[in-house]
């Protein structure tokens, strides 16, 4: 039986799902030009694991890492569709005095986003909004206990797949043959990554993105 909360997120889902097909079914409905292309892009990735209970831990800071990948788009106008494969790391940082702890979590992302462009233009607003399914490629904890460093293997502690929901926004430079963007955006994990939890108990990733973008 679903908990409360668990309820709430799959209400959230289908509602954004809606939403993002009745969006889709509009843009393909309505007589525009299609534009495709594709691009690279990349920027810094501030995560955080938030925890069910985290008694015990030292505070949690964010833990600072570079990011980056590909996306294609399909520019339908008003709207856009854009997939991405990114390589990102989640994880966070604990600081207990001189002595830090990190878990570093590498992924390969996959988001599929839907784009609003606020004001088509050459210099066009834009706010998006979508899901990502990620993989796990490696997981490492990091130590610095009395000026020594420590590392080991901890992927047998996580799941191998993640998954959650995006949304952000930003601004695209339209130039003679390229198109330039920054954006901000926002990962909220959905999934308990923690592999075999105890009931009750979960970890969820969430990160803060900021993101430089060149496109064809």
């Amino acid at each position: 039986m679903l908990s409360a909360s668990n309820q709430i997120k799959e209400a959230l889902l289908k509602k954004f799902l809606i939403v993002s097909l009745t969006a889709l079914f509009l843009a393909a409905v309505v007589p525009q030009p299609a534009a495709a292309g594709f691009g690279i892009k990349g920027g810094l990735a501030l995560s955080k694991l938030t925890f069910s209970d985290a008694t015990g831990l030292p505070p949690l800071t964010d833990l600072k890492a570079p990011m980056g990948g590909v996306f294609w788009g399909l520019n339908l106008g008003l709207f856009a569709i854009q997939p991405e494969a990114l390589y990102v790391r989640m994880g966070a940082r604990m600081v207990e005095g001189a002595d830090w702890m990190e878990d570093r979590l590498d992924y390969v992302q996959i988001p599929v986003l839907l784009k609003l462009n606020v004001i088509p233009g050459p210099v066009s607003p834009m706010i998006y909004g979508g899901g990502y399914y990620s993989f796990l490629i490696s997981a490492k904890g990091v130590a610095n206990i009395d000026g020594t460093e420590q590392s080991e293997d901890i992927k047998d502690q996580f799941t191998s797949s993640d998954y959650g929901v995006v949304f952000g926004g930003g601004i695209d430079f339209k130039l003679a043959v390229i198109k330039l963007s920054a954006e901000v955006r926002y990962n909220l994990g959905l999934a308990n990554i923690a592999k075999n939890a105890e009931p009750g108990f979960s970890v969820k990733n969430k990160s803060l993105m900021f993101l430089l973008g060149l496109s064809f």
